[in-house]
């Protein structure tokens, strides 16, 4: 008999930004020389207040296992930042700490959803929102956003897709890969649809903090009243540079967080504690790290938004206004005819760059709009000019 797996479990997709990411890697081992600006992590070091705060964990001996939604000093920490970032307060048994973002995202939507519901993603999205959905038995419901729009979900697109079905909306912003910021009047009127339907809805903040003019409103702060059936979710990831050590966190209404956590203690069990003890002095410290990363980010972004708009073929109507990739459609490339194979979406002009330019980005197809590429500017400023002297070069082979 052959291998039967779990149904759920065999129809998901491996990630594309971490294929890509894998395939790069791949090819490094083999000695080529690849740039890639593909993966969503900053290339900064974790700072070294962060790292120190680790080590004296390990001296302290907090090898053990803590309690499984995260240490009260960590939860403690998190009520702090969360304040000091948007003025949301936030009781402990609110919040739960996993081993990332990816974590805390994936077990409240396993929680709050199931089977016969509808969640409400807007397109372009992160590429596992999807995945995530489908594996709880719900449905993902995509509403692809406009571009004239800024890649902003109106009142009207979501009004056009609700149901009797429709249980929970997921909004990112600054969102990955658009880059694309709400504010405040944007979401004050998609609060008022969301209340009248009565959907929960999951705030993505994690590049909250990567914000290149003011903040980002956030949508509890709009609209208070979503509270009651809102959850954050975030991460150390991307604002610390911590993308390995795993640590994110949800926080929500007590009810539905105890049974998150009632979730974890099966699934996973605590955080890694080491990596806990360096969250708790990331996210209490001085967050001068954090404003620094910031500049080198929009001194890249100035660079890679005029770099794209030169490249031929490539559109970039609205600069990102927060995170760190740029969006752009490339249909006007699509048809074109390389190593006898026809171009026909983004994820192929990518495998293309990959093997003529050996520079990799993430095709637009499991974000949601195949005739787009996503390219991440974590990656230093002479990486980056090389990258699109060499896509430039080749896209001129191709006639363009």
């Amino acid at each position: 008999m052959g291998l039967k797996l779990n149904r759920r479990v065999a129809a998901i997709k491996p990630s594309a930004t971490m294929a890509a990411e894998a395939r790069a890697t791949q090819m490094r081992e083999q000695g080529v020389d690849v740039i890639s600006l593909a993966a969503g992590e900053p290339d900064f070091d974790t700072p070294e207040r962060i790292k120190n705060a680790a080590r004296k964990a390990l001296e302290a001996g907090l090898t053990k296992y803590t309690a499984t939604t995260g240490t009260r000093e960590l939860k403690e920490a998190i009520r702090f930042r969360l304040k000091a970032d948007t003025g949301l307060e936030y009781e402990l048994s609110e919040i739960v700490a996993s081993a990332g973002g990816k974590q805390a995202a994936s077990n409240v939507i396993n929680t709050l959803f199931d089977e016969g519901d509808e969640v409400i993603i807007p397109t372009p999205a992160w590429v596992s929102y999807a995945a995530m959905v489908e594996l709880s038995g719900a449905t993902p419901k995509f509403v692809p956003t406009r571009e004239e729009d800024g890649f902003i979900l109106t009142p009207n697109q979501l009004r056009s897709v609700l149901n009797s079905r429709s249980r929970g909306i997921i909004l990112n912003s600054p969102c990955n890969p658009t880059g694309a910021v709400y504010n405040e009047e944007q979401l004050r009127a998609l609060s008022q649809v969301i209340l009248e339907a009565g959907l929960w809805v999951i705030s993505d903040d994690v590049y909250s903090n990567m914000v290149y003019d003011g903040v980002a409103p956030h949508l509890f702060c709009v609209e208070p009243r979503l509270r009651e059936r809102g959850i954050i979710v975030n991460s150390l990831s991307k604002t610390y540079a911590m993308t390995g050590w795993r640590v994110g966190f949800a926080v929500g209404p007590r009810e539905v967080m105890s049974a998150v956590g009632r979730l974890q203690s099966q699934n996973s069990g605590n955080p890694n504690s080491i990596a806990q003890a360096a969250a708790v002095e990331a996210l209490t410290g001085p967050q001068d790290e954090v404003k620094l990363m910031m500049e080198e980010f929009r001194r890249r972004r100035a660079l890679v938004v005029e770099r794209v708009r030169a490249l031929p073929g490539f559109a970039l109507t609205h600069p990102p206004a927060g995170a760190f990739y740029v969006f752009p459609k490339v249909a006007k490339l699509l048809g074109a005819v390389w190593n006898n194979i026809t171009l026909n979406s983004g994820d192929q002009l990518a495998d293309m760059l990959l093997e003529r330019a050996h520079v990799a980005v993430v095709g637009g197809t499991d974000f949601g709009f195949p005739d787009h590429i996503r390219i991440s500017y974590a990656n230093s400023i002479p990486k980056l000019n090389a990258a699109f002297d060499r896509i430039e070069q080749v896209l001129r082979t191709l006639g363009f």
